[in-house]
């Protein structure tokens, strides 16, 4: 069916649940972090282990949201939806009841393909129904969700932690979850065509190695070191499966990872753009709470009441930013916020220290927000704009794979600024911790100064594929 056969009503009522559904599902991805202190001590377990509840969400996400492209183009709308929502209830289910870790690992691991499955679904529902000249509207609807969402997990669930404990974000979720799940079966309709498209096995297993063996890697980079032998042996198997997995998608008639996208010079710039940009999203949304409780010595709560401010700002101009880029394109509304970036950056480099005023602090972190905001969504409507309807889902499949792929590695190695400053003592001191946020602030400023001289290459006018 095609979004134009639905009532304005009807096509509002699915924007609005395709976009709850997605809210939730990266929410959960941010929601437990708080929460890890009381998991560890019930069930007896080290830092090391309790982190994989955050690694295996993403590398299950990493892993599916290549072969997201096939999935959109063989089920009906409806039927992936309900069953992505269907994955994250039962996950969520799992993890409430969990009574060990490893069950609540496979709860992670469960509401993990729910949600790498109804991101890029998400975007290209709204790019399909909405036309192009609206696109940018609707994809600042989705950069509230993707955006704002890992903003505000950590403070929600530091307040439900403080008063009940770590169940209590599950038993959060689960109601919200079926209510959607609900909507879904009432009221969702097939709004992607479908075509027919053999499923390549070999490549689903090279993804799988790749991406998970390549995020894995990078994750055990961050704990071992590259002399570990498990690291190395994971980022060799990943890079070399990766490899041997862009090869096939590009031999491949119908390939499961439409590849052949990044033929269109504007979509290939714009994918690199969107791994910096989200690289700063990311690592400044980690390294601004670890400053506050590890430099400043203040609790988890009052770091949460620090981020919050820069949240709303994110919602306000991500919604803004659309509007922005249905009136003036892409190339102008990157620049400025990639010039916010580059100066709320470099603001926290000269200006944080031990006993930097609250104020100023949320005020850096605003701006920052403000510049992700007016970058993150105008830039990859640009990018999916140059692409034909038809290969919509392959575009959103390959941006959400580049951002997932290349912001993970772009927050490992800003974040390794700051334990490079450690002196091999138990527990850094505050003015070492200090002097190593700085440092990886100084890098972010160097990643947002390359974004701005990227996107002044940006075009003003559609490039479109030739397949």
């Amino acid at each position: 069916m095609a979004a134009t056969d639905l009532t304005r009503f009807h096509r509002r009522l699915i924007v609005a649940i395709t976009l709850s559904a997605s809210f939730l599902s990266v929410l959960t991805q941010f929601l437990l972090i708080t929460a890890f202190p009381e998991i560890m001590l019930e069930f007896e377990i080290n830092a090391t282990e309790v982190q994989w509840l955050t690694t295996s969400f993403m590398l299950t996400i990493a892993i599916l949201i290549p072969i997201t492209g096939y999935l959109i183009d063989t089920f009906k709308t409806r039927t992936l939806m309900m069953s992505a929502m269907f994955l994250f209830f039962i996950g969520t289910l799992v993890g409430l009841i969990a009574p060990s870790f490893p069950i609540l690992l496979v709860g992670r691991v469960i509401q993990g393909m729910g949600s790498g499955i109804m991101i890029p679904l998400m975007q290209t529902l709204l790019f399909l129904m909405y036309p192009k000249g609206k696109r940018g509207y609707a994809m600042g609807l989705a950069g509230m969700v993707i955006n704002v969402a890992p903003a505000i997990g950590p403070p929600i669930s530091g307040v439900l932690v403080s008063y009940f404990d770590w169940r209590s974000l599950f038993l959060l979720t689960l109601p919200i979850a079926a209510i959607i799940l609900l909507l879904v079966f009432l009221y969702m309709r097939n709004i992607t065509e479908q075509r027919k498209t053999d499923i390549d096995t070999l490549s689903i297993l090279l993804s799988t190695i790749g991406f998970g063996g390549m995020l894995y890697g990078f994750n055990k980079l961050q704990e071992n070191g590259l002399t570990n032998s498990v690291t190395l042996i994971s980022l060799i198997a990943g890079a070399l499966a990766l490899g041997l997995f862009v090869l096939r998608q590009l031999r491949l008639t119908t390939p499961i990872l439409e590849l052949r996208v990044l033929k269109v010079p504007v979509f290939a710039l714009v994918a690199f753009i969107t791994i910096l940009s989200f690289s700063l999203l990311i690592a400044i949304e980690t390294i601004l709470p670890m400053y506050v409780q590890n430099a400043q010595q203040f609790s988890a709560f009052y770091s949460g009441m620090i981020v919050m401010p820069g949240a709303f700002t994110l919602a306000i101009m991500s919604l803004l930013a659309g509007r922005l880029f249905d009136k003036y394109g892409g190339k102008n509304i990157a620049i400025i916020g990639f010039v916010l970036l580059s100066l709320s950056t470099l603001g926290f480099y000269f200006m944080l220290g031990l006993n930097t005023p609250f104020a100023i602090t949320v005020v850096l972190f605003m701006i920052s927000m403000g510049g992700v905001a007016l970058i993150h969504m105008p830039i990859m409507t640009a990018g999916i704009n140059a692409l034909p309807d038809a290969l919509i889902p392959h575009g959103t499949a390959v941006i959400n794979t580049v951002r997932q792929f290349g912001g993970t590695l772009g927050l490992t190695f800003i974040i390794s600024f700051i334990s490079s400053v450690d002196e091999g003592t138990d527990i850094m001191q505050p003015v070492d911790y200090l002097t190593g946020v700085k440092i990886a602030f100084f890098v972010s400023f160097i990643f947002a100064i390359t974004g701005l001289l990227l996107s002044l290459f940006l075009e003003k006018d559609r490039q479109r594929a030739k397949f």
